[in-house]
């Protein structure tokens, strides 16, 4: 009996799991990301301990990610070495330049089956569970990416496909082309956040063609914690600033900082702390199956998933909801407007 309270404990301590869109396929609510924090030689094994023994088993990376293309695969790969491979979903991205030569970005045939090959080996493993085409590519049809998708599903080193910040209309062409394939498109992963939210017509197609969301930046690269309201630490990444430039453009906008504190009202009003406001929220919405955070240390791992499966209040959601988008506050032109090869807000 003893042995079976126990078990129940742990077992309440576990972190919620969703299913991803239309598939079968779960993951946690909450996931790490590894855009900026695994870019150093450091030893990252005491936070995915932490994470998974909380039951997290939902890890993202990219080619692009890291000091250098594949750093952050490779740091990654060696973190999850020794794990059982089925006890995690993992994901990375192709399309960002990884190399000086015409070929070596976008979804070309030849570009996707090379980079899924390099990815395999720096991540240690087979098959990853969802492959994303990291951003539209207006250069490449969109049957010949497909084509080479199913290739690789075929093949067994992708298990699904997943996009990232793609137009609208695009997103509807390629799962029309998904279905023909017979592959499975599961999720889009979205700049999502109470300040950052995806167009109506994307979250649209998204929900009809079965097309889970995967939130990158719930918290805004921490601006919606609350630990740059105050003197942040020297060694965040908002000190830095060779890091910090898509942060700036919030911070330097002060009709956008007025919105964020708009929002740190909104928290104080109802007592509860930013960081489960912002991830209640989140997860609240329709279709979001998981949300992705950078952890710098168990202690921050802690903090964020403190109120993971509390729910908000109705009220307090709908006060959150009437916050205004960032995006419809935009005072300031953006220079890579219409550039579809460039990663021009957050980059996850």
């Amino acid at each position: 009996m003893e042995r079976k309270l126990i078990y129940r404990k742990q077992m309440e301590q576990l972190l919620p799991f969703r299913n991803v869109g239309a598939s079968g396929l779960k993951m946690s609510t909450l996931g790490i990301g590894t855009w900026l924090n695994f870019s150093k030689s450091e030893d990252h094994r005491p936070i995915i301990q932490a994470a998974i023994e909380r039951g997290l088993c939902h890890f993202d990376t990219a080619d692009m990610y890291g000091a250098l293309p594949g750093w952050s695969e490779t740091l990654l790969g060696d973190t999850l070495s020794g794990i059982s491979r089925s006890s995690y979903v993992l994901s990375t991205k192709v399309h960002a330049r990884v190399g000086k030569w015409p070929n070596d970005a976008g979804l070309s045939r030849k570009h996707v089956m090379e980079s899924c090959s390099k990815s395999l080996s720096r991540l240690k493993t087979d098959y990853v569970d969802i492959y994303y085409c990291h951003r539209y590519d207006p250069d490449t049809p969109l049957e010949e990416t497909m084509d080479a998708l199913a290739t690789l599903k075929n093949q067994g080193k992708i298990l699904y496909v997943g996009i990232s910040m793609w137009p609208a209309e695009a997103i509807r062409q390629f799962a029309r082309l998904a279905q023909e394939a017979r592959v499975q498109i599961v999720a889009n992963q979205v700049q999502y956040n109470v300040l950052q939210r995806p167009e109506t017509e994307v979250l649209d197609i998204c929900r009809e063609t079965g097309i889970g969301l995967v939130a990158y930046s719930p918290l805004a690269q921490g601006l919606l914690s609350g630990k740059y309201r105050g003197q942040a630490q020297k060694h965040s990444r908002g000190m830095i600033s060779y890091r910090n430039k898509w942060m700036k453009k919030i911070t330097d906008d002060p009709t956008k900082m007025t919105a964020l504190e708009r929002y740190f009202d909104v928290c104080d009003s109802a007592g509860l702390d930013y960081i489960s406001v912002a991830i209640g929220w989140l997860l609240a919405q329709d279709n979001v199956a998981s949300a992705l955070c950078g952890f710098s240390s168990k202690e921050q791992f802690e903090q964020t998933i403190r109120g993971i499966g509390d729910q908000l209040p109705t009220g307090l959601i709908e006060e959150v909801n009437a916050l205004p988008d960032w995006a419809t506050l935009n005072t300031q032109p953006d220079e890579n407007e219409g550039k579809g090869a460039v990663y021009a807000v957050d980059s996850p």
